[in-house]
């Protein structure tokens, strides 16, 4: 990307793109120097519905950052979710052949190169594979076995795949802007890197994003996606709700329910404080926080037994012994909404923090997407990473966009 030392992300959410560069300083530390947000209407439910319109969405907000930040950015990583993505457990075996036994960086693509050998439809693609563990010998519950000895490598992964052509969809909205992808993966995986505790992750723990459009949930063991799954319902249907129940324009619903959206009729206020005009009314009227919570509380509920039925068939209460982590711009500024959900859901549910980076939820996947292209990148610089095969996830999406553009 014309530096080195420069990262570029991009978010292609359901109201909104985000773009974020990042410049990786001569500590080894990241500096955030720029960012962008367009308004977009060319995602749907996940999907990509409008090519020309997501394009100059992702030019207007690649250009905010570059002028915030005076860099120029050529590639990006791009975060991609949607119904059609999948998670695949396989296991991949390979024999350690050299004299000295050690297992180096390029045994480990290996062993994951054969973990990739899973039957899947001729429509899907592999977009990730997460090594669960590594064994060695026998011994298993080895996360990093680069310098390790032994004569067998084993791993089991989690293989996310997605729809070919929605993947083709993605990389073609950002080559029409000018742009080549540098990488792709899952949002809640960018997400989880500054959402999500090592400690949570391996007690098992739910990541729920509610967004405008789709609610995403993703938990996970370890390093493991034990469930994947996405809602085509978020905080507009909300905001659609109140527009028809209240007669109002959309644009005015949401900026009531941003303003004065309560979660639970319980905790509202009963004055008649909140002024609208209803469509066709000449006149202004007021009502209560309490009359607003009235249309607010049912559909918060509704979309919380949604999330329900995705976990009930997991056990959940045992996997998720940290509990869930609730995100995403959709729910998690309302008053009540944890107390809802924590009480529906029957586990511990906190609400996810970025203020200590100093972004609010709008830039969180943006934000992630830095830190995990960050952390792929040390990994094979600190594993002497300059041979032709590597974990980059740089290097996989070039070969991904080799075959298929």
């Amino acid at each position: 990307m014309g530096r080195n030392n420069i990262l570029a992300s991009l978010d292609l959410g359901s109201s909104k793109v985000c773009c974020m560069i990042g410049e990786i300083s001569r500590s080894g530390e990241i500096d955030i120097i720029g960012y962008g947000i367009a308004p977009t209407t060319g995602i749907k439910k996940g999907i990509i519905v409008n090519i020309e319109a997501m394009v100059r969405s992702i030019v207007e907000a690649v250009e905010q950052a570059e002028q915030m930040s005076n860099a120029k950015v050529t590639s990006v990583l791009v975060g991609i979710s949607g119904n059609n993505v999948t998670v695949i457990n396989n296991r991949g075996v390979v024999a350690i052949p050299r004299s000295d036994r050690e297992i180096t960086l390029h045994d480990v693509e290996r062993v994951i190169q054969v973990a990739r050998i899973v039957a899947i439809p001729p429509d899907r693609e592999i977009i990730e594979v997460l090594p669960k563990q590594f064994i060695v010998d026998g011994c298993d519950g080895i996360r990093d076995p680069v310098g390790m000895v032994g004569t067998r490598l084993e791993v089991e992964a989690s293989i996310i795949t997605g729809q070919l052509t929605a993947i083709q969809n993605v990389v073609r909205c950002v080559q029409k802007a000018g742009l080549e992808v540098e990488g792709i993966t899952l949002k809640s995986l960018a997400a989880r890197e500054i959402l999500l505790s090592d400690d949570e992750l391996d007690m098992g723990v739910a990541l729920v994003d509610v967004g405008a459009g789709t609610t995403e949930i993703t938990v996970f063991r370890g390093n493991s996606i034990a469930l994947y799954s996405l809602i085509p319902l978020g905080g507009d249907y909300i905001t659609n709700d109140i527009a028809i129940g209240l007669r109002l324009p959309y644009s005015q619903a949401e900026a009531i329910k941003r303003k004065y959206g309560c979660a639970m009729v319980s905790q509202a206020s009963d004055k008649p404080d909140i002024e609208i005009q209803s469509i066709g009314e000449s006149n202004t009227r007021r009502i209560s926080q309490k009359e607003l919570a009235a249309i607010i509380e049912p559909r918060v509920q509704e979309i919380i037994s949604m999330i329900y039925k995705e976990l009930k068939d997991l056990d959940y209460r045992a996997v998720l012994a940290a509990g869930a982590v609730l995100s995403g711009s959709g729910l998690l500024y309302m008053r009540g909404a944890l107390e809802i959900a924590q009480k529906m859901l029957g586990i511990p549910v906190r609400a996810a923090r970025t203020d200590m980076y100093g972004y609010d939820h709008t830039f969180t996947v943006a934000l992630g997407l830095i830190y995990y292209g960050y952390k792929q990148r040390s990994f094979t610089e600190r594993n002497g990473a300059k041979e032709k095969n590597t974990l980059s996830i740089f290097e996989k999406a070039k070969r991904f966009l080799k075959e298929y553009f």
